[in-house]
């Protein structure tokens, strides 16, 4: 059984230029030479895009585009960012809107530090070669858009989320997926150990969860005080049942330590998919919650649909 001790907060990164909540220490997350973008201006503003050396296309739709803007004024594939050498980067209009410190992108230009690249209503800044700014760009997003005690997406900007990566489903024909997990045994935790371990397990249940879906471009947040909602897009019901059961599993096995006191909290997950089991944030999440209810109902530590 592996056990964990108490991070400060889970390292939520920027994985292959997503624009994305990242989480972290508080010192250098986005790396003091790193280039990367910064959205001034925009329904994503305060996220942080980092460029790691390779092309990517900045758009609106996740299934298109490497690096999302949740923006509707922004087109699926707007435009694309070459790397060409150490902190050296060039944007390419794709959509005929894209605009470079207020002018029209005429072909490729090359970025400089500072420049600010205009994807329908939002700007992003392009930034390179500054730690200040790198560290007070990664307190920005931290302080928007995670939740202070998982790390995890604050609950207003993940129903953004839920919101636009619906949509981009609709419009894609695409399946998307809905976990809702709650912990089991919180209550004995808190009668046990009191409120205060309470709270570092929950804290690190909904680390382990953002370190499961990270990588694969998911999103989750604290639901309520020990509820979790994940959104899995592009995942038909059978896969999500695979990740729901790999995230409970992964609970399950770890013992969560902190000052000598261990504790093994369980969850009970809920699984609903778009389009059957609802078209809106609201009935996709009500569906998901039964499903859950239904898991609860029968012993707990278990995941249902």
């Amino acid at each position: 059984m592996q056990e964990t001790e108490p991070q400060n907060q889970t390292q939520y990164e920027l994985q292959n230029g997503r624009c994305e909540a990242s989480g972290g220490d508080g010192a250098g997350d986005v790396g003091e030479d790193l280039a990367h973008f910064v959205v001034l201006q925009g329904p994503s503003f305060g996220d942080v895009c980092r460029l790691e050396g390779e092309d990517l296309v900045l758009g609106s739709d996740p299934f298109r585009a490497d690096a999302v803007i949740r923006d509707a004024t922004v087109e699926p594939r707007h435009a694309e960012v070459i790397a060409c050498g150490d902190c050296g980067y060039v944007v390419r209009d794709l959509s005929g809107s894209t605009r470079v410190n207020g002018e029209l992108a005429d072909g490729r230009h090359t970025l400089l530090d500072g420049d600010r690249v205009f994807l329908g209503s939002s700007v992003l800044e392009f930034s390179c070669g500054d730690p200040i700014k790198s560290r007070f760009h990664d307190s920005l997003n931290r302080l928007i858009n995670e939740d202070y005690l998982t790390g995890l997406l604050s609950k207003s900007r993940f129903n953004e989320e839920f919101e636009h990566s619906l949509k981009a489903a609709r419009a894609d024909r695409q399946p998307l997926s809905i976990l809702m997990a709650d912990i089991d045994n919180l209550k004995k935790i808190n009668d046990a150990h009191g409120h205060l371990i309470g709270e570092f397990a929950v804290g690190e249940v909904g680390s382990v969860i953002g370190s499961l879906h990270r990588a694969d471009g998911r999103f989750a947040t604290r639901f309520g005080g020990d509820e979790y909602q994940s959104i899995l897009p592009g995942l038909t019901r059978e896969e999500a049942l695979g990740v729901a059961e790999k995230v409970r599993s992964t609970v399950e096995e770890y013992t969560f330590k902190r000052n000598g006191v261990s504790t093994n909290p369980t969850l009970s997950i809920g699984v609903a998919t778009y389009p059957g089991d609802g078209d809106t944030p609201e009935t996709l999440t009500r569906a998901a919650d039964a499903a859950l209810y239904r898991a609860k109902s029968s012993g707990g530590n278990t995941v249902r649909d």
